[in-house]
């Protein structure tokens, strides 16, 4: 495989921010700095690291002038401004975490005619019909902003060569009706988001210390949940299951990994549910921590309200080797062929149901992902594609 200079854009990364979609774009970059490539990724500005940096290999541009983990029109002339003064005819091809390269589409006509790749994590039109699928009046007003992005999106998708879906969802999202209808013509294909199963495995020394940590001893049954803490994701219906769990069994414990806007309604509802004594929240987390939190565990709940791309959280519980019980809304999602039990996402009494019987006493004895998706085989994928991609220059202009 020749090396070659990718020039990628992203809003947000883990150096701002802990998510599923800053997760797999930096796993993606750093693989392919790992295969040889020259990666260089602009972004927003990143609070106490202004000055471009070096970390695993990409060199991270955090463009000032753009507030943090915002598109903004001062994004969209900062990065366009860089590109051209900064890179011009030296790279072989850009990749879009999300919509955050297209302020540089208008330079595919004149220094930058290199493939286009936009990867998406999800779409306007899902999050639209999300919205509108929800019990909550006030979701169903925030729909219009997701009508507007669609609009902008017709636009925005016509400038790329090709759309990479991180799962088979996504994909079938965008093979229907108004998503087919804006997107003629264009290249798709679907990488699987991949999970770096050496990173995430089972760690016995972390599972007795991360148990010592929060109080569990090693008899509790331990359910873990891992996200931002954000009301569509669910965490509220996990500590309501775990009161019916606790009625059944008190060695029922619950662990919830992450930060977020609903935390500290969440402790409120902890102790209204008299369960504050039996739930520990981690608060904030680096993702480099989140192996050893797993490894605590004996099942993992994601009872997501929402639609999701695909989320990277549910891999990697089961790559350290725990059960997992998920939201319906996902079961499209991985399909058949993952160990996961799905509940409707509303109601805590199936999911308490599906979590006792998951829920074992002992420690994980292996890793309950298939091999497609591991990060080796993510990164291999977006290897072939960008050679191929690039042997077929030059691009015209879209």
């Amino acid at each position: 495989m020749s090396t070659m200079h990718v020039l990628a854009a992203a809003r947000s990364l883990p150096c701002h921010s802990i998510g599923g979609m800053q997760a797999i774009a930096w796993d993606v970059l750093t693989g392919l700095a790992r295969l040889g490539h020259r990666v260089t990724v602009l972004t927003t500005d990143v609070p106490g690291r202004r000055a471009t940096f070096e970390e695993s290999g990409v060199t991270v541009v955090p463009l000032v002038d753009a507030p943090a983990e915002k598109y903004s029109a001062r994004w969209w002339r900062a990065s366009r401004r860089y590109a051209s003064e900064r890179c011009g005819t030296r790279v072989d091809a850009v990749l879009s975490i999300s919509t955050a390269a297209a302020g540089l589409i208008p330079l595919k006509r004149t220094i930058m005619q290199v493939p286009f790749i936009y990867q998406a994590h999800g779409s306007a039109w899902g999050e639209a019909l999300s919205k509108w699928k929800s019990v909550q009046p006030v979701r169903w007003a925030k729909s219009a902003k997701n009508l507007y992005w669609l609009m902008k999106d017709a636009t925005i998708y016509r400038g790329f060569d090709q759309l990479v879906f991180v799962g088979d969802s996504l994909r079938q999202q965008f093979e229907a009706a108004p998503l087919r209808w804006i997107t003629p013509g264009i290249a798709k294909t679907v990488i699987q988001n991949g999970i770096d199963t050496d990173r995430f495995r089972f760690d016995p020394a972390a599972r007795a210390s991360i148990r010592a940590r929060f109080g569990f001893s090693e008899r509790d049954r331990v359910v873990t949940f891992a996200s931002r803490l954000h009301p569509q994701k669910g965490a509220a219906q996990a500590l309501r299951a775990l009161k019916i769990l606790h009625a059944r069994d008190t060695d029922f414990r619950l662990l919830l990994i992450g930060g977020g806007p609903e935390e500290n309604a969440l402790r409120q509802l902890a102790r209204e549910l008299k369960l504050a004594s039996f739930v520990a929240f981690t608060g904030a987390v680096a993702r480099s921590e989140v192996p050893a939190l797993l490894s605590a565990g004996d099942s993992f709940a994601f009872p997501t309200l929402g639609h999701e791309g695909l989320p990277l959280n549910v891999l990697e519980a089961l790559s350290v080797g725990l059960p997992c019980v998920a939201s319906d809304l996902v079961r499209p999602i991985f399909g058949p062929d993952l160990p996961i039990s799905y509940v409707p996402p509303h109601e805590p009494r199936p999911l308490a149901d599906a979590l006792q019987r998951v829920t074992l006493h002992g420690a994980p004895e292996r890793s309950l992902l298939p091999p497609r998706y591991s990060l080796h085989h993510c990164i291999d994928a977006y290897g072939s594609l960008l050679e191929q991609l690039v042997n077929r220059q030059p691009c015209s202009a879209s």
